[in-house]
């Protein structure tokens, strides 16, 4: 079944996206004023570290929007504008997202939007398509044009110690905060 989902993404994906016109630019980390942040939820709902990477983008004047997905059919935490969490009951037999969810997110534009997932989730990646941002980033998984700013963490050499440098998604919006914040641009 697997297969049969990312085979449907790869036909959707590569049919909406040489469909739809959308202005790619760069955007430094000091030009964008509001950020996507897309996550795979714990099974608590918890979800510490983004709470923090929300709390560290607010802090630097950022206006967050924050939208995950765990894999559980009933989830626990509310629904608010800026923080939602999809589950199960939320998408299709192929793990489209519902049209209003879609509808919801298309409503909104962001300067920036950044894929904190690590392994292709793609009730996730369908809203990384679909989401009307200048600048997308997020580590590379496919190689459908969905971003803009891609990091491949293939060739990372892990360390002896595993505490030391572990790739989780808080490492990953470190390094991508980095590189946005390092890279300058003329515009």
């Amino acid at each position: 079944m697997k297969k049969l989902n990312n085979y449907l993404f790869k036909k959707r994906a590569q049919k909406y996206l040489s469909t739809t016109e959308r202005e790619r630019r760069f955007v430094n980390y000091n030009k964008a004023k509001t950020v996507l942040l897309l996550f795979e939820s714990d099974s608590s709902e918890k979800n510490p570290l983004v709470r923090r990477m929300i709390y560290n983008l607010q802090r630097d004047g950022k206006k967050v929007v924050s939208w995950g997905f765990v894999n559980k059919k009933e989830m626990t935490s509310t629904i608010l504008a800026d923080f939602r969490i999809l589950h199960i009951k939320e998408i299709d037999f192929f793990q489209k997202p519902s049209i209003s969810n879609i509808n919801a997110l298309q409503d909104m534009e962001f300067d920036l939007m950044i894929d904190l997932s690590l392994t292709q989730v793609l009730p996730l990646e369908y809203l990384a398509m679909y989401a009307k941002a200048s600048c997308k980033t997020g580590l590379r998984k496919t190689e459908l044009p969905i971003y803009d700013f891609v990091l491949d963490f293939d060739n990372l050499q892990p360390s002896e110690d595993p505490t030391e440098n572990p790739v989780d998604e808080m490492y990953l919006f470190d390094q991508i905060i980095f590189y946005l914040k390092s890279i300058q641009t003329n515009d």
